[in-house]
């Protein structure tokens, strides 16, 4: 956003703002001669220059227009030609905009379209594109994201973007040339360069701005979801991370698996020797298991078992092939780790070899914490946990992830002090996770909970209590080699559930493994 004078500028340039609040709203036209005057301070711009700019090779425009548009948007503007703040007339030659920027304040936003270049001569056909586009992947993203268009905008440390698209425009005939580039908002590096033409006087333009928009989305998730190899950096995400906020840039739907689903599927069968496919779509069947508690219908233990049975075909078939891509290893590491299949000895090979060879070192010591925190080695976990924290970018989702993973070891050792510590660090961070997890931190102890879990708790059908105490098994109990570790781990909720509904309430699996449990 940029100050001029006493108003504040969107970066459309679509409206701007007084310093006490009020909004103006421009029109396209007004939108266009606004881009044209501000691109150059103080320097002249002729009628026949802001005709082009709103696209005068229409028979319907003339000059007279200009000095029409140009007074309502004097007007608009709380300007005028006597005592001009903003537009000045040179009188028989044409305008210029008076003031300077005095003030840029930070952009915030999921993609900036800008800077576009060319767009001095092209203002209408470019604006057209940029605008047109805009809506298109606006549709694609369901309108959750936030999308700005700067035509002359320029990189500043404070701006908060996640991508850009410059745009090169050059104009042939009613054909407009484009070469795009799509960066990472924060470092600039390029992702992808794109070539097209867009038609924007036929009936292919819709078509083309659609298809654009749907390239544009894709590479983004690409980019989000693929396996970055020996280009990670120290604090980036685990891989089962990375594909699941990939798939969360294109939907509000929290079930990411779903997203992922048919572009893994799709990919891995049309290269099945490529290693990185196959451990991408297991590490969506395993984000559908963790995802699977409020899945209707729900998950029989076939399901569980068929998920698990293909994770550990996938993992075991890329394994050759992933030796020298330390993400690929911590991922397999992660996966047989997690069917509880016997591979605890493969993970923690797999794991030390990638931890020797990656720059990923969250993500390391996030897996080195959870093979230990499986041996039994809770004091060694706990300390490669801090030193994930330490690491992982503050309040993302990877560090509310690691805070979720050390409670979880705390608890099966029956640290209630520092598992309570971290619920409140964890609530913090994700206040809706004291409904959705807090049932699963619950103190064995307690004669009565926070008043929303006790009517939790007590609305509870008897089926879903038993899901839920078979879901805590299989997503964490399990993964611990001793018995009391498990105990634990199930303890606090199986307790409560019993108090509610009785032994029903647990799921066979617990009540065939741990019958003290169910003694309430």
């Amino acid at each position: 956003m940029v100050r001029y004078n006493d108003l504040v500028f969107d970066p459309d340039m679509l409206s701007a703002e007084h310093d006490d609040g009020r909004t103006i709203r421009f029109t396209r036209q007004e939108r266009a001669l606004l881009l044209r005057l501000v691109r150059e301070p103080q320097a002249l711009v002729s009628r026949g220059q802001l005709l082009e700019a709103l696209g005068g090779s229409e028979a319907s425009l003339t000059e007279r227009n200009v000095d029409y548009l140009i007074n309502r948007l004097r007007s608009r503007l709380g300007d005028s030609a006597r005592a001009a703040r903003f537009i000045v007339t040179q009188y028989g030659e044409g305008y210029y905009w008076a003031p300077n920027p005095v003030n840029s304040e930070p952009l915030s936003g999921f993609l900036l379209i800008g800077p576009i270049f060319g767009h001095a001569d092209l203002q209408a056909l470019a604006s057209g594109f940029s605008d047109q586009l805009k809506d298109e992947i606006g549709k694609v993203l369901d309108g959750n994201r936030k999308i700005l268009i700067c035509p002359h905008h320029q990189a500043a440390m404070g701006d908060r973007l996640d991508f850009t698209l410059e745009v090169s425009a050059h104009a042939d005939a009613d054909i407009l040339h484009l070469a795009l580039v799509l960066r990472e908002g924060r470092t600039l590096q390029v992702i992808e360069r794109f070539r097209r033409a867009w038609s924007p006087r036929t009936d292919k333009s819709a078509d083309q701005a659609r298809a654009l928009a749907s390239v544009i989305t894709e590479t983004l998730w690409r980019h989000e979801a693929d396996i970055a190899g020996n280009q990670a950096n120290p604090t980036d995400r685990p891989a089962h991370l990375r594909i699941h906020d990939a798939a969360m840039m294109l939907t509000d739907d929290t079930r990411s698996w779903k997203e992922n689903a048919k572009r893994l599927q799709a990919a891995y069968q049309a290269d099945k020797t490529n290693p990185r496919h196959a451990v991408m779509l297991a590490l969506n069947h395993y984000t559908r298991l963790l995802q699977s508690l409020g899945e209707t219908p729900p998950l029989s233990g076939a399901d569980w078992t068929a998920l698990e049975n293909e994770i550990e075909a996938l993992a075991l078939r890329a394994l050759p092939d992933a030796h020298g891509n330390p993400d690929l290893l911590l991922a397999i590491a992660k996966l047989v780790r997690f069917i509880d299949r016997g591979f605890l000895d493969l993970a923690a090979r797999l794991t030390d070899e990638a931890f020797g060879q990656s720059t990923a070192f969250a993500a390391s010591f996030s897996m080195k914490a959870q093979i230990a925190a499986s041996r039994g080695e809770i004091d060694a976990a706990a300390g490669l946990y801090d030193k994930a924290i330490e690491l992982a970018e503050k309040n993302s989702q990877f560090h509310i992830y690691l805070v979720i993973l050390k409670a979880v070891a705390m608890m099966a050792d029956d640290r209630r002090g520092p598992l309570e510590h971290l619920a409140v660090q964890l609530y913090d961070l994700e206040p809706r996770a004291q409904t959705s997890l807090g049932l699963f931190f619950i103190s064995p102890k307690a004669k009565r909970l926070a008043e929303p879990l006790e009517q939790v708790l007590a609305a509870m059908p008897v089926a879903k209590a038993q899901r839920f105490s078979d879901y805590l098994f299989r997503i964490s109990a399990r993964q611990f080699q001793r018995p009391l570790h498990q105990r634990n781990v199930l303890k606090g909720l199986t307790t409560h559930l019993v108090r509610h509904h009785g032994s029903e309430a647990i799921a066979p699996v617990v009540r065939k493994r741990f019958p003290e449990l169910v003694k309430g």
